[in-house]
């Protein structure tokens, strides 16, 4: 699968002023928070909002400044002054829709995961190949400071982690369910992999896991995973992921990185405090604000504004998920999974 960017569908006079218009496909939780995001960005306009549940559509669409509440997605992929459409909706559902905008020509903000299943990953890539449009994924860690500035402290890192566990969900909760959300490692994990892969600086190679149904043994989902990650680059990763407890020390989410020359960060307390050293030398900084939300909305409305590709790209949203869906086939085989062939 090739790493396709954005051909540009208009050319704007003045990208400052000019107005991108998006549909909202999901007006739950995350729906209305990147909804709230627009209504900061000079320029940006909610559209048409569109949920199964209209009364959460007319919410959002009032809350946000929407123009119109849709009773069918298909309104707002029809609507030709729609450039744009977020798709919020539970996972089962976003390949179908993905593939939908596309051929509607429309650019695409995706939630994590991008699909729960490799074809349909691939599928959605296949369709944003054959339109001239984008995809980025909604991977707001890669938008956190002391995640970035971990990244150009240890460039070319030599071993990595990676910690995500969240305490346990509850049983009824959709996104445990197998057919929609596939539970807290295919739910979640993509944004563990997404980050290795980024700090890593380099492709996944192999991995091996070992876990399973351990906090939800009635259900089919693997909610526990520890993995081993081999990248091209030769860098090593652990990778920890699951709902059976949140760290005393280190939150819900920590990483670590280490590379030549005696250094090491560690990321902690949902990496808004991290430790950096170098050699005899260290120190401890802590970054609070909580604008992730609001800088990958912005990446996504100054891409379409100046005609230029996001800094993520479907490519991306298809390699976390490969690496996740690889760790899951390791634990239920036993056997290493060989991602450099891909």
């Amino acid at each position: 699968m090739k790493d396709t960017g954005y051909r540009e569908r208009n050319d704007p006079s003045d990208p400052v002023r000019r107005e991108i218009r998006v549909g909202l496909l999901g007006c739950g939780k995350i729906g209305r928070t990147h909804a709230e995001c627009l209504t900061r960005i000079p320029g940006a306009r909610l559209a048409g909002c569109f949920d199964v549940d209209p009364d959460a559509a007319r919410k959002v669409a009032n809350e946000c400044r929407g123009e119109y509440v849709a009773g069918k997605a298909e309104e707002i992929f029809r609507d030709d002054s729609v450039e744009a459409v977020y798709i919020c909706t539970r996972h089962d559902s976003h390949a179908e829709l993905a593939i939908r905008a596309a051929r509607s020509g429309k650019h695409i903000f995706m939630e994590k995961p991008l699909a729960l299943s490799l074809e349909e990953c691939e599928a959605v890539a296949e369709a944003l190949e054959e339109s001239a449009v984008f995809c980025m994924p909604g991977f707001k860690l890669r938008f956190y400071e002391l995640i970035k500035k971990a990244r150009d402290f240890i460039p070319d890192p030599f071993v990595l982690g990676a910690q995500m566990m969240d305490r346990r969900w509850p049983d009824g909760s959709w996104v445990q369910d197998p057919r929609q959300g596939g539970g807290n490692v295919l739910s979640q994990g993509c944004h563990s992999t997404d980050i290795l892969r980024f700090l890593a600086r380099s492709e996944p190679k192999r991995i091996w896991a070992a876990g399973g149904s351990m906090t939800h043994p009635s259900h089919s989902c693997i909610d526990q995973c520890a993995a081993t990650i081999e990248f091209a680059s030769g860098a090593v990763a652990t990778w920890m992921q699951g709902d059976s407890g949140v760290g005393a020390l280190t939150g819900k989410m920590c990483f670590q990185i280490f590379g030549g020359n005696d250094r090491a960060v560690q990321l902690y307390d949902r990496a808004t405090k991290a430790a950096f050293s170098s050699g005899s030398k260290s120190w401890s900084e802590v970054f609070y604000e909580k604008e992730e939300f609001l800088a990958e909305n912005r990446e996504f409305v100054g891409a379409l504004a100046e005609g230029r590709r996001p800094e993520l790209s479907v490519y991306d949203a298809v390699q976390s998920m490969r690496m996740v869906l690889a760790a899951e086939a390791a634990i239920r085989t036993g056997e290493v999974q060989n991602l450099s062939a891909v």
